[in-house]
Formats: C-alpha cells, sequence, structure tokens
C-alpha cells in the first residue's frame, strides 16, 4: 500500500469514488473536489493498492500506481468549528490554520470493513500531529459517533452545520494541546480528551511505518505523548 497526497491527475478517480461513499446530497461533485484540490494537495491523503497480486477485485477507481483504496481530504482552520462554507468555499483554507478539518472519509466498497480507511485516519493523525496542528475536527452522523471515538475524537454533541436536514455531531480529537488549553476545550472531559489523544497518537506511530521513532525524534515533538 502506498499513501501519498493529491494531484489534478486523480481528480477522475476521486470523483468516482466520491459518488460511491456518499449520496447526492453530501457528496462533493467533481469540480469542488478540483477546486479542494488546487488549494489544499496536501490536505488529501491517498491510500493505494500498489500490489498487482492483490488487484484482483479492485474498485473501478484508479490513480497511476494502481486501485485507490480509500482518501481522506480537508482545510486547515483558524476556526476550531467544522462550518458549511468550508465545503464549497476553499478560500477558508489557511495553512498555518491551527486545526485540521476533514471534510470526507472515502473508502472504496470492495476496500471497506478491512480497516483500510481506518489506517489512512491513522496516518492523518500522525501528519497532523507532526505539522503542530491543535486538533483534527469532523462531523458525522450518529450512527458514526462510536467509530470516531475509537480513534480519539470526543463527541460535542449536535453541529450547528445543516448540511443535507441532517444532524451532525462535531467530533473532536486533541493533538498539540497542553493540559490548561485541554480544560478550556472539554471542562471536566480533559483528562479524558488528553488520554485518548496520546493513545490514539501512539496507535498511530506503531501503525504507520514511515515513522521510525529513533531516539524520542518524534515524541519529542508531540507534548501530548512527552507529557508523561
Amino acid at each position: 500500500m502506498l499513501i501519498r497526497h493529491a494531484t489534478l491527475d486523480d481528480l477522475d478517480a476521486l470523483s468516482t469514488m466520491e459518488n460511491a461513499c456518499f449520496p447526492p446530497q453530501d457528496a462533493a461533485d467533481q469540480e469542488k473536489l478540483a477546486a479542494r484540490i488546487e488549494a489544499y494537495p496536501d490536505h488529501f491523503w491517498l491510500l493505494i493498492n500498489t500490489d498487482p497480486d492483490k488487484q484482483g477485485v479492485s474498485f473501478p477507481a484508479r490513480v497511476e500506481e494502481g486501485p485507490l483504496v480509500s482518501f481522506i481530504n480537508g482545510p486547515a482552520s483558524q476556526d476550531p468549528d467544522i462550518t458549511d462554507p468550508m465545503f464549497s468555499d476553499v478560500s477558508m483554507h489557511d495553512e498555518r490554520g491551527a486545526w485540521q478539518m476533514i471534510l470526507g472519509i472515502d473508502t472504496a466498497p470492495v476496500y471497506q470493513h478491512h480497516g483500510c480507511g481506518g489506517y489512512l485516519l491513522r496516518r492523518v493523525i500522525l501528519d497532523s500531529a507532526l505539522n503542530g496542528r491543535k486538533g483534527i475536527v469532523l462531523v458525522c452522523r450518529e450512527k458514526l459517533v462510536k467509530f470516531y471515538h475509537e480513534f480519539g475524537f470526543m463527541d460535542e454533541k449536535i453541529s450547528p452545520s445543516t448540511r443535507s436536514n441532517t444532524t451532525w455531531h462535531q467530533m473532536r480529537l486533541l493533538l498539540n494541546m497542553d493540559e490548561q488549553s485541554a480544560v478550556e476545550q472539554f471542562g471536566d472531559d480533559a483528562p479524558e480528551a488528553l488520554e485518548l489523544a496520546h493513545d490514539s497518537i501512539s496507535r498511530a506511530m506503531r501503525e504507520t511505518t514511515q515513522y521510525i521513532d529513533r531516539e524520542e525524534a518524534v515524541t519529542g515533538r508531540i507534548p501530548v505523548l512527552s507529557r508523561r
């Protein structure tokens, strides 16, 4: 498996995947995906099956290296909350933003329920932590709250989002926040949020082979890990 960022050459595959994973009212159309790639290509993470022996059953979305398995995308922002305009207005991306927003996690139907999307999410978590983001924010339907909690995300209850006339929960994972900032964000739930953050980043490091933690070269850059 290969993980890399996006280019406009990937647009057709990403659009095919998006339409397969989301209903029309939720899916980003090709024009929106193209605008996102142009605005923040390094905030797309693509998981690609590069093993020719394991491409027998594959989804028709293909990029240069092989079948597209999963992708995650979203802007960085100084705003701590996801707002509906972020889904269509790419000018809201701020490369120096404290928060990594996730607008979509797509996994090809033939690869679902095999841990592929979760593996890619771990990579996004680790990359965001190493890039100094305070945390990651996403919105999801109630049925997925428990799933994201397993990755360290805290449920901030109902989001003000009105997209698709659906009730959305805003989920937040802390990455680079001290105890006082965590208390300001989560109140009495701050200890749980910090514990989840530590466990989530630690697991991401174990599962993401690109990062080899020699002499704490990585942990020293992530406060939530080095505080112990």
